[in-house]
């Protein structure tokens, strides 16, 4: 790593483009050495220097997941190089839409990786990974898929497909000491803090795990990270582990504020244990979350799927099993904020289009009204936050993104990606 920065600094082509890449290539060594920090900061640079997909990319990886899914998608729709690059750009996606919650599109974005670049072990990891989380496909077949990946030569892709291995057999309520023992010889610290909430939730319960799981806590903690995002999932995971004791709590706090806008289903599982402490209903916000998160219960893994319903507030009656909490129609409170003027809650509360399938007279009506009046109401303020938050809702929207241009600032790390959503726009609607 030393000699290609080196190699990089000494290098000083003349084009632009060739000047934005090297930008980036010394952002990514300054990540690589754990400075994310300025990471960053060269990777705006270079994307101001030159949006092309590998500035794009970089600048997409470094953001907030919220943030970054705009210049990677950006990075995507401009990338022609070959299948290789394209998947490898995919995969980005798929890790981002899964670190917001959106499983469904983090799995086609999987899937089209695993497609172009099938001798790619992770790509296929990350998809069987969300076939479990998404209910898509029966556990048992996915672990028939593993042998091959658990004996391959990387041993990162070991870790992870030992890890994906206690995932399946968690799922469905089976007791695994020994993969957890085999997997803390795998790795004893590079990915601890990723894995160790779910795995926490998992095997806490069990006797014969418990000590290897404390063992793997005492660990992280020791070898603990000074970026935000580890520091909040071991948070987590120590929450995780004392809970239900008050202990719990002031971690679960000091964790949720970073895991709300890098990682969605982890900041889930903290509200959920910290209303459960309280005694209270999981928050509004985070019911939605919990339903995108979780839109199909796969069979085999029920009495997984009811413990998360009841610790995300929802009552469930047994014998038979009935749902007793009442739904409630977003699009009616949405539509009071809006005649309260209550913008923030009514972008909070807006999730894309009503219906967006139906043809039902009255159902375009409405539709289209929503939509018109919460336009309308953002593009009447001069901040430019509640214009990003609704042009990332509404993609197509070239109103939108124009106006949100023309209010982003020029420093803004979001002003590049912004820019090459409204030239793709553009060029669509020639």
């Amino acid at each position: 790593m030393a000699e290609a920065q080196a190699l990089l600094e000494s290098w000083q082509p003349q084009e632009s483009v060739a000047q934005a890449e090297r930008l980036a290539l010394l952002g990514f060594a300054a990540f690589r050495k754990g400075d994310p920090a300025t990471y960053r900061r060269w990777v705006l640079a270079a994307a101001h220097q030159a949006q092309i997909p590998l500035t794009l990319y970089h600048l997409g990886l470094s953001l907030p997941p919220a943030d970054g899914l705009l210049a990677l998608q950006a990075a995507l729709d401009r990338c022609e190089g070959p299948p290789e690059e394209q998947a490898r750009l995919a995969y980005a996606l798929a890790r981002t839409y899964r670190r917001l919650g959106c499983l469904t599109e983090a799995l086609s974005y999987a899937s089209r990786a695993v497609l172009q670049a099938p001798e790619q072990p992770h790509y296929r990891l990350e998809e069987l990974t969300l076939l479990a989380l998404a209910g898509e496909e029966p556990l048992p077949a996915l672990e028939r898929s593993l042998p091959p990946l658990l004996a391959h030569v990387a041993p990162g892709v070991r870790y992870y497909a030992l890890w994906l291995s206690l995932l399946l057999q968690g799922m469905q309520g089976q007791e695994s000491p020994e993969l957890l023992e085999a997997l803390l010889r795998q790795n004893s610290s590079p990915h601890q803090p990723y894995d160790l909430p779910l795995l926490v939730l998992l095997f806490k319960h069990r006797p014969s795990a418990r000590p290897l799981l404390s063992r793997w806590l005492r660990a992280a903690a020791a070898g603990s990270s000074p970026d935000p995002l580890p520091q909040a999932l071991q948070s987590l995971a120590q929450g995780l582990w004392h809970y239900p004791s008050p202990e719990a709590r002031p971690l679960l706090e000091a964790a949720l504020p970073t895991l709300q806008t890098e990682w969605a289903e982890e900041a889930l599982r903290a509200a959920a244990h910290l209303a459960a402490l309280e005694g209270v209903p999981l928050p509004a916000p985070y019911r939605r979350m919990a339903r995108a998160l979780y839109p199909v219960p796969n069979p085999q893994a029920l009495k997984s799927e009811l413990c998360r319903l009841r610790q995300q507030g929802f009552e469930v009656q047994p014998r038979p099993y009935r749902l007793c909490t009442p739904i409630e129609a977003d699009f009616l409170k949405l539509q009071e904020a809006l005649q309260h003027h209550r913008l923030a809650e009514a972008l909070s509360l807006y999730q894309g289009p009503l219906l967006p399938k139906s043809q039902a007279p009255g159902i375009e009506l409405l539709r289209n009204h929503l939509e018109e009046q919460l336009k309308g109401a953002v593009l009447r303020q001069p901040d430019p936050e509640p214009l990003y938050r609704l042009a990332q809702k509404i993609p197509d929207d070239l109103v939108l993104w124009e106006a949100l241009l023309e209010r982003l600032p020029e420093p803004d790390p979001r002003r590049p990606a912004v820019r090459a959503w409204v030239r793709r726009l553009n060029a669509q609607y020639r």
